[in-house]
């Protein structure tokens, strides 16, 4: 909800912006153009963009508070069939790794170096024993 109210906001902005300077290009001819502006004018502008960048502050604000309230996204044991979103952590051959991007099926911890991030290095690598055919 309160996103809507600011993109409104946001815009509501840009429209007396652009009305500005649509007025300034219709009413005035080029020499009133090049006259310094006035003091008033000075400070209904930097009133304006103040504005606007406090609105746009107040959304990205809100927008880092709603990323840090998720915390970590811990997926589980990697796995190749599964797609993992940006920031998601596994575990893989013991270690943690964070995916840098979204990943694709099978782009695999440790080899995919674009995509994933070494979090915590396993104490010792897992060896996994290959089965032995009916001993």
């Amino acid at each position: 909800m309160i996103e809507k109210e600011e993109e409104q906001e946001l815009a509501l902005i840009a429209a007396c912006a652009e009305e500005i300077r649509t007025g300034l290009d219709t009413n005035f001819t080029e020499e009133q153009l090049q006259r310094p502006l006035s003091r008033r004018m000075v400070h209904a502008l930097v009133a304006a963009t103040t504005a606007a960048t406090g609105t746009k502050l107040k959304a990205l604000a809100a927008r880092v508070e709603q990323l840090e309230a998720g915390g970590v996204r811990y997926a589980g044991v990697w796995q190749r069939a599964i797609r993992y979103g940006k920031g998601s952590v596994v575990t893989s051959g013991g270690s943690m790794w964070v995916a840098l991007r979204d990943t694709a099926e099978g782009e695999q911890p440790g080899k995919a170096l674009d995509a994933w991030q070494l979090s915590a290095k396993a104490a010792r690598p897992v060896v996994r024993a290959k089965a032995t055919g009916g001993q």
